[in-house]
């Protein structure tokens, strides 16, 4: 059976007619293949599946061959600098022959292709050092293309040149905005393109692999891909919102795995020993044997480190400038990723009336959760929703008027976690509408009592997706509360399973990795699919980022959007039309009033007109004109500069504490727009009761 990580359902009977085939194919020999065998394995498997099981039922033909062939350029060489024109041409000969290979398990093609682009990398290294040399005129007017798909590859090796000196100018040029020193800046970009070259060389066919059929998955949908064992692993662990390990996150800088961040609370942290930019170099073994870990791959790297919790790991480490070795002894340990859990605090803003209105924001990354621990039952499970209304309970607790949730780049996760989401927040009812090959149904929320019955408002952006879309889309069917913020969330309405291919098979080893595959679309109770569309807001503030291209409407071979019919549902009339004009028109007037809006507002203005040139400047006066807004704070004030490389540094971890809400000009209107909002509904109680009686 095919195991969801969002919800189980039936095997299709392709499926498991499928299975049986390729038992039979493997045999007892399946311990024993070699790597070779087990991609062209893989590869077919993949195949035979997406055949059968994906929502758009494709048929992997000469059309789908000639998508994938460029999915797999663009994959290698998106900003088109490192393949020829000639390249692309010679081995687009072979474009429709892509499908009829995968299915004798024939992936020669990808390395192939590879070992060319790996070959112009290498030429194309001497001129990246050359450039980065070189002093940049910042002032000559001329600029590289925005959208690398809107040109075509270089047809000389002068052009492909010519192409690098642009790109090595952009990057100087972006860090003569962040005040880098020209000397730190060069040094930097060695060392990037120095691991970039050498991270090539790195690529395994596993990874080949990888790379390969998610060009082939992404050309029948963008969210469908293949994930080799290791980056299946990786995904499960991050949906846990836990790690076991040392508790640090590492980089790879001049062949060497850097330390870059520490987590809050782990082995590392208690031990204190290890810091920021010290070097691992090398790793004890159990025997007493070192083991050298400088030019290895990252990713083996931190397999090595990485291990059950209450495992030693004696690592062999280079302190931050320094050439001595030390080694350290950590006992590993299971690390909960706190700062990804939701996370809430109260705030207080004054209405118009003068009164104190009191709002309890959660902020939540994402729908996470340990579907395995709560399907057990476990009281400590990880789970968005049991965090969620924890959090319920002590805003209610300090009497909070109002409960907003806060959206913003939240990137979606389980189904599950939003449904049961959803129903803290009503009483019943269907969340969303699924449609797969045998029809459309519906997944409702049962839970039968809301946690939380008062005024309440969720907050999104552009970013907001997927399971984002669906809590949206409920509170807006429901008329149970504003959805306030950019002019529409991402417009993610399909539906991805994680099938792992292994147990189609039915062994154990070797590990075949998994499917993300696109199964079902969804749609919101008015009927309407979040494809394409997304959810849109009462009432839309608009942002710099709202005019961003992206989106799923922007990306190759999205699924259309549709409706079906709408089901019944309560509706809780704490919106109506009047009540968002209102509260749209005092917004409005505020935003004009206030200074911040209104430079907000001139860089907007200019990112349409910079979008219409389609080009990056790289002139330093019209690049700082396009992309910098204008400084809010005094520049000569001596600790603005301890504040900007905080705040850069901050946006550089992973794993730094994550603010619930902060203070600032888009915040602060928002908040005014909820006090409103509770405001309003007050008044319209006491005109409900003064009729009444």
């Amino acid at each position: 059976m095919i195991r969801s990580l969002f919800h189980r359902f039936r095997m299709p009977l392709g499926l498991a007619s499928l299975a049986l085939a390729t038992i039979a194919f493997l045999g007892a020999q399946a311990p024993n293949l070699s790597d070779k065998e087990i991609n062209q394995i893989t590869a077919r498997l993949v195949a035979l599946i997406v055949e059968n099981s994906h929502i758009a039922k494709p048929k992997i033909d000469d059309e789908i061959s000639k998508r994938w062939i460029r999915s797999y350029f663009k994959a290698l060489d998106p900003q088109k600098t490192y393949f020829l024109k000639s390249d692309i041409e010679g081995f687009l000969k072979q474009e429709a022959e892509l499908d009829d290979k995968i299915k004798d398990g024939d992936i020669e093609f990808a390395r192939q292709v590879f070992d060319r682009f790996l070959q112009r990398a290498e030429q194309a290294q001497p001129w990246i050092q050359e450039f980065i040399a070189k002093d940049m005129d910042f002032s000559v007017d001329e600029s590289i293309p925005e959208n690398p798909d809107k040109v075509e590859y270089p047809t000389t090796d002068d052009d492909r040149k010519d192409r690098w000196r642009k790109r090595i100018k952009l990057d100087l040029l972006q860090f003569k905005i962040d005040d880098t020193p020209v000397e730190e800046a060069r040094q930097k970009l060695t060392v990037r393109y120095r691991d970039r070259l050498r991270a090539f060389k790195q690529v395994s066919s596993t990874d080949l692999l990888e790379i390969y059929l998610t060009a082939l998955l992404t050309s029948i949908d963008p969210h469908s891909s293949y994930m080799s064992p290791r980056t299946w692993e990786d995904m499960l662990q991050s949906l846990r919102l836990e790690l076991e390990g040392i508790g640090a996150s590492l980089a790879s800088e001049d062949g060497f795995a850097t330390i870059k961040e520490i987590v809050p609370g782990g082995a590392a942290d208690k031990d204190g020993r290890l810091q920021i930019e010290d070097k691992v170099v090398g790793i004890v073994n159990a025997d007493g044997t070192e083991e050298d870990l400088v030019e290895k791959k990252l990713s083996d790297v931190v397999r090595k480190i990485r291990g059950p919790a209450g495992t030693k790991v004696s690592l062999i480490v280079q302190p931050a400038g320094t050439r001595e070795r030390k080694i350290y002894e950590l006992t590993r340990q299971k690390i909960e990723l706190k700062e990804q859990h939701a996370k809430g605090k109260v705030i207080e803003q004054k209405a118009a009336d003068g009164a104190v209105i009191k709002v309890g924001v959660i902020n939540l990354p994402a729908f996470y959760g340990d579907t395995q621990a709560i399907f057990q039952g476990n009281p400590n499970a990880v789970s968005a929703t049991l965090d969620t209304r924890k959090l319920l309970e002590e805003f209610k607790s300090q009497k909070v008027d109002a409960v907003l949730i806060d959206l913003r780049a939240n990137g979606g996760g389980l189904l599950q976690e939003a449904i049961s989401l959803s129903g803290l927040f009503i009483d019943s009812g269907p969340v969303v509408q699924v449609r797969q090959a045998s029809g459309v149904r519906h997944l409702d929320d049962d839970s039968g009592k809301a946690e939380w019955t008062g005024p309440m408002a969720v907050l999104i952006d552009k970013t907001s997706a997927s399971a984002s879309e669906i809590f949206a889309g409920v509170i807006r069917d429901y008329n149970r509360g504003l959805v306030i913020g950019d002019s529409s969330t991402f417009g993610k309405g399909t539906v991805q399973s994680i099938v792992p291919l292994n147990e189609q098979v039915r062994i154990k080893q070797p590990d075949l990795g998994a499917l993300k595959l696109t199964i079902q679309q969804f749609y919101r109770a008015n009927g309407e699919s979040t494809q394409i569309e997304g959810v849109k807001p009462h009432i839309h503030i608009p942002s710099v980022r709202d005019q961003a291209d992206f989106g799923e409407a922007k990306m190759d071979y999205a699924l259309k959007f549709d409706k079906v019919p709408s089901l019944e549902r309560d509706d809780f009339h704490m919106v109506d039309p009047d009540l968002v004009n209102r509260l749209v028109t005092a917004s409005t007037d505020r935003r004009k009033k206030d200074e911040k809006f209104q430079k907000q507002m001139e860089q907007i203005r200019k990112s349409i007109d910079r979008k219409k040139r389609e080009t990056i400047s790289l002139n330093e006066a019209q690049f700082r004109s396009d992309f910098i807004p204008e400084a809010d704070v005094d520049e000569d004030d001596p600790d603005h500069g301890k504040s900007k490389e905080k705040d850069k540094d901050k946006a550089r971890k992973r794993f730094a504490e994550r603010p619930v809400w902060e203070s600032e000009f888009y915040n602060d209107e928002v908040m005014r727009i909820l006090a409103d909002y509770v405001e309003a509904l007050k008044h319209k109680d006491k005109a409900v009761k003064a009729v009444a009686r």
